[in-house]
């Protein structure tokens, strides 16, 4: 949430600071959320540590389950370790798995060149890029999202990938993880508003 920052100013201190992390500071698209993350701290902490060693990491689970809303948090948490940014790629709307390299390719401003296919002008310019790319609800494009997710790991050795799915990619070197559904209380047992 928006946050007001108030800077002392002293003529022994310094007047200026690095800027701050923050959304708007950061390369990204990722849409700002209008309710708190609440009961998946076990499971963030999981994906950051697949991630760690991960380039492909795919969040699976049934629909409504909540993989949208962890990815996005994961985006966020480890937005800074990013230097060209954290890219959300939102395939549900999309029926023509020849449009994922597009989809993609719109997201992070690219235009088709003449003459070459598009998927080949992405991976050009992600070569060099240090960025996270999130391909959310791949299910129904699975073929297509795992070809152009093999051809970005094969030739750009720093990006990663975190995809969601209700089943996994099946390209060599991608780490899953099942997200569960969230807990609930025991019934049995009384809680106080603030433990729960």
């Amino acid at each position: 949430r928006p946050e007001h920052i108030y800077q002392m100013l002293h003529a022994k201190l310094h007047e200026s600071f690095k800027p701050l992390l923050s959304l708007d500071s950061l390369p990204n698209n990722l849409p700002l959320q209008v309710t708190s993350f609440v009961g998946r701290d076990r499971e963030l902490r999981e994906i950051k540590r697949h991630l760690a060693s991960a380039r492909l990491l795919t969040l699976t689970g049934s629909g409504g389950i909540g993989k949208t809303r962890l990815c996005l948090q994961a985006a966020v948490d480890l937005l800074d370790s990013s230097s060209d940014g954290s890219w959300l790629v939102e395939l549900a709307a999309i029926k023509d798995a020849g449009l994922v390299p597009q989809a993609v390719a719109s997201v992070l401003g690219i235009r088709e060149e003449p003459g070459k296919r598009i998927a080949d002008t992405l991976v050009d310019y992600l070569k060099t890029k240090r960025m996270l790319l999130m391909l959310d609800n791949a299910e129904h494009l699975l073929n297509a999202v795992a070809t152009l997710a093999d051809q970005i790991l094969r030739n750009c050795p720093h990006l990663q990938i975190l995809a969601t799915s209700r089943e996994a990619l099946a390209v060599s070197g991608e780490q899953t993880f099942r997200v569960p559904s969230m807990l609930m209380p025991d019934p049995a047992r009384r809680y106080t508003c603030e433990h729960l």
